[in-house]
Formats: structure tokens, C-alpha cells, sequence
């Protein structure tokens, strides 16, 4: 049942904002002469050629990227996650991201596929999207919170177990009034011997404890025990029971979930049966048999094509934008010192993929091979190296990497798909095999150009434990607004050279 209404409500929503994208596509055409007045006075001179749209079945491919794009971009920034907390500067946050994403993948688009259709209709088009996005949403989220305050539609539900994971469950659902769930109550189904540790109750409030010193304090109070579940089921017309905490009482669980079913009663067991510290999981099935895939990144396929998405087009951009500095390092390159203009190294990738790394050799040629007469100065714990007045640096590598210059070819990385504009450092094949087995997931998600070590201290940080501790909490809590978010860090930090040796 919280699945059902959940989905429900997603699919409401989701429904809202595609009608939305598709009547601003209508009224974007129809009204664009409208809307850009001062455009047309402007142009009032030119041919009508150059400020007329043309046919309308011209522009359904932007119809089409639109509907495509602002699904998945509205997907991965949380735009159908619970409204409870999201306040209504959240709200527009999410959707002028998304209108600013969505016209950059389109502008990008056109480009490649050299269509020569109005770029004006484009941006005006994502603008207006955003705002009917921002008032629809506003209005969506002020009629749930209307009806739920007035206890309208509400479905009861008694949680099974009163330990760690019902109460992350019980705070969820009050986090989320949307769903329209109430809890009557908790059922202890621990051994008399556990019970006194499990829960103490007091009136309307159950104590529990996490610990010998913490205890957490909730509203709601154990409704019946194993032996009088089926009473409070009639009593307190229950819609559905949640059984969690199941390790260690399968046989009590099995026996009330039939009791539930007989009374007509639905039953849900939470999926959490290990604490793996795994940040996602999931379910499918093999037949009818039910399966729980726990994964160790949170971004599913949407969230990484939406993230391949924006690398393409800040990697395109930015070579394009930086290309005569990096003509400019290469000609110094060259004549500064022998050697080739690029350095290559064999470098790990996406779950252990091995590719060809790119950067402007900032080292004299062949300096790997005095590697192993360094590694007594090696200033950072674990596999990674770190020198402070490392000798193989040239002069200008020096400067080169003090502004990080010499990493813009892995810009061709990003574009080619072997790495990404954020994410973990990537590391050599002789870091990953001396990795702690915690450390390797660090693997899981593409490396990247930048992350949060970058605007961290960079060559301040000389603990590699730290640095992994940095790469793993990146990763466990990825959404396209810490991309973003760590992007713009990242600027002031080169250009400055904060935290650079």
C-alpha cells in the first residue's frame, strides 16, 4: 500500500508535468510573436523569412527532446520525491535547473544534427516550461497538504517490530503526510527477555533504545503484542500491516501475516533484511519469485544518462572555449623541454575498465622510471604518491599544474566516455590493487576530472583513507546538483590554485 500510493502519486504528478511540457510547446508557438514584441519590432525591417517559425510539424522534434529530457533531468534533480519538507525556493531551484539543462541538451542537439530551427522558440519554450513547472507543482502541493491536514483519504497501518528499522519507517511516513498513511501503533513480537530492552512504554509514547545511552522517543505507542495482533487488527481497522525487524522471527511473522490475509488485511515486509550499508536497493522478479538487488551506486540508468548528457555537453563546450590555451601549452610544451606534448598512462576506470589517461606532460620524459627511487619521499598515505618538489617536474609543469592546466585533455576522456566532468580521482592499476576491498568501490561510478577533493585542499590532503572517505560519501550521495555544485567550486579553486603544490 505505501508502494501503491506512492506510484500513485508519482504518476499524477508525472502526468501533470508532461501535460504541462506539451501545452507549452503549443502555446510557445502560437504565442511566440507575443511573447518576443520587442524581437519583433527589432527585426521589423528584415525579411519575414528570418522571424517566421515555419511549419508547425517542423518543430515536433523539439516536442519530442522536450517530453524526453525534462523527464529524465526532472528524474535525477528529485523533482518526484516527497514534497513535505521542499520549500517553495527548493521548488523553483529544481525547475530552472531543469529548464537550464534541458535547453542546453537541446541547443546541443540541434547543433549536432545541424537543424537550422529557432533558437528563440527553444529558449523561450524551456523558460516557460519552467515557471507553468513551478505553478503546477505549487498548486499540487498545497491541495495534498489541504486534504491530508483535514485527515481526508487516509489509510491505517500498524508497524510489526520496534526496533531500529521500524522507526526509520515510522519517521518516513510522518515525513510524508502526502501518502496519506496514519500508524496506529507498533506490535512487539520480541521474546520476553528482549522485550524490556526492545521498548518501554509509557502512555501514548514508546522509548527506544538504540543504546545504553541514547534512547529515541516517539508518538506512537505498542498497540498489542504477538498474542493479541489479531484483536487490534479488528480494533483499529487496520488497512495494512508493515512487518519489519524480521531476522531472528520468521515463524511469528509468517503466522501474523497469514492471520492478516485471512482478515483480509494487506501485508508488507520491509526489504531490509541486512544492514549491508549499501546505499540503494531494489526489487524485481524471476517468475514469481521475488528478488532484492541491493547496489552499491544510487544512480540508476536514468540518473547516468542524464549525467553522461551534461559531460558531453560541458566537455564540448569547454574545449571549445579553451582550445587556444591549450594550443598555446602545447607550443610551450614543446619548447621547453624534450618529450611528446601529452603525457598517456594506463589508468582505471568504470568497475576496474582500463583506459588511456590524457594530460599535458608537465614531468621530464620517461619520469616513471625514477619512481621507485622516490617512494621514500611518498608525503600521502596508502597506494596514491605525493612529492612536494617532486624533481621529475619541469619549470613550466610547475605552473601548468599549479592551475591544473595540464589536466584539460581529459577533457577527451570525458567525451569519449572513459571518465566524467565530477567524480572519483581515477587511480593506477598499481593504487587499485593494494585497495582495501571497502575501497573499491570507489569504482562503481566513472572517474572524474574533479570532485569533492579537488576544492578540498587538493595536495593538502595526504591521507588516502580520507581521500577514499571523500570519493565512497560523493558517490553514496550523488544527484546532478552536486555535480553542478562541485563544477562551480572547482573554478575558484584552480584559478586561485588553492590547496596546489
Amino acid at each position: 500500500m505505501l508502494r501503491q500510493h506512492w506510484k500513485l502519486i508519482n504518476h499524477i504528478e508525472r502526468l501533470g508535468d508532461n501535460l504541462v511540457i506539451i501545452a507549452s510547446f503549443y502555446f510557445t508557438y502560437y504565442f511566440r510573436n507575443t511573447i518576443l514584441d520587442e524581437e519583433r519590432r527589432i527585426f521589423s525591417t528584415l525579411p519575414k523569412a528570418m522571424t517566421d517559425l515555419g511549419p508547425l510539424s517542423d518543430y515536433f522534434i523539439i516536442l519530442f527532446l522536450g517530453v524526453v529530457f525534462f523527464n529524465a533531468v526532472l528524474s535525477v534533480l528529485g523533482a518526484y520525491r516527497s514534497m513535505r519538507f521542499m520549500s517553495f525556493t527548493q521548488l523553483c531551484r529544481i525547475f530552472i535547473f531543469s529548464s537550464l539543462i534541458v535547453f542546453l541538451c537541446q541547443g546541443a542537439f540541434l547543433y549536432l544534427l545541424k537543424l537550422d530551427l529557432s533558437r528563440s522558440f527553444v529558449a523561450i519554450y524551456c523558460l516557460f516550461c519552467g515557471l507553468v513547472l513551478i505553478v503546477e507543482r505549487a498548486i499540487s502541493l498545497q491541495l495534498l497538504r489541504y486534504f491530508r491536514l483535514r485527515g481526508k483519504n487516509f489509510r491505517n497501518v500498524i508497524i510489526v517490530g520496534t526496533g531500529t528499522l521500524a522507526r526509520k519507517i515510522y519517521q518516513e511516513i510522518v515525513h510524508r503526510p502526502e501518502l496519506g498513511i496514519r500508524v496506529k501503533g507498533f506490535v512487539n513480537i520480541a521474546k520476553e527477555k528482549e522485550a524490556e530492552e526492545v521498548a518501554e512504554v509509557n502512555g501514548d509514547v514508546i522509548s527506544l533504545a538504540d543504546s545504553d545511552t541514547e534512547v529515541i522517543v516517539l508518538p506512537a505507542r505498542v498497540i498489542a503484542e504477538y498474542s493479541t495482533y489479531e484483536r487490534a487488527l479488528k480494533k483499529y481497522a487496520i488497512d495494512e500491516v508493515l512487518f519489519t525487524d524480521l531476522v531472528g522471527c520468521f515463524e511469528q511473522v509468517k503466522t501474523l501475516a497469514e492471520i492478516a490475509v485471512e482478515e483480509g488485511v494487506q501485508v508488507s515486509l520491509a526489504a531490509d533484511l541486512f544492514s549491508l550499508e549499501i546505499h540503494k536497493s531494489d526489487i524485481s522478479y524471476f517468475g514469481n519469485i521475488p528478488l532484492i538487488h541491493y547496489e552499491p551506486s544510487p544512480a540508476g540508468a536514468v540518473s547516468l544518462l542524464v549525467k553522461r548528457l551534461f559531460d558531453i555537453a560541458v566537455s564540448s563546450g569547454a574545449l571549445i572555449v579553451l582550445s587556444p590555451l591549450m594550443l598555446a601549452t602545447a607550443v610551450a610544451i614543446r619548447l621547453d623541454s624534450e618529450g611528446p606534448i601529452f603525457f598517456r598512462q594506463r589508468r582505471v576506470g568504470l568497475n576496474g575498465r582500463i583506459f588511456t589517461l590524457l594530460k599535458f606532460r608537465s614531468m621530464v620524459d620517461k619520469a616513471h622510471r625514477m619512481l621507485k627511487d622516490l617512494q621514500e619521499h611518498n608525503e600521502m598515505s596508502g597506494p596514491a604518491f605525493k612529492m612536494t618538489n617532486d624533481p621529475r617536474i619541469t619549470s613550466l609543469g610547475r605552473f601548468i599544474r599549479k592551475y591544473s592546466i595540464d589536466e584539460l585533455p581529459q577533457l577527451f576522456n570525458v567525451l569519449r566516455g572513459d571518465m566524467s566532468i565530477v567524480g572519483p580521482r581515477p587511480p593506477l592499476p598499481s593504487e587499485v590493487s593494494q585497495y582495501q576491498r571497502k575501497q573499491r568501490r570507489r569504482l562503481s561510478m566513472r572517474p572524474g576530472i574533479t570532485c569533492t577533493w579537488q576544492v578540498s585542499g587538493r595536495n593538502k590532503i595526504v591521507n588516502f583513507e580520507e581521500w577514499a572517505k571523500m570519493d565512497l560519501e560523493y558517490i553514496d550521495s550523488w544527484n546532478l546538483f552536486i555535480d553542478i555544485k562541485l563544477l562551480l567550486k572547482t573554478i575558484p579553486a584552480v584559478i586561485f590554485a588553492r590547496g596546489a603544490k
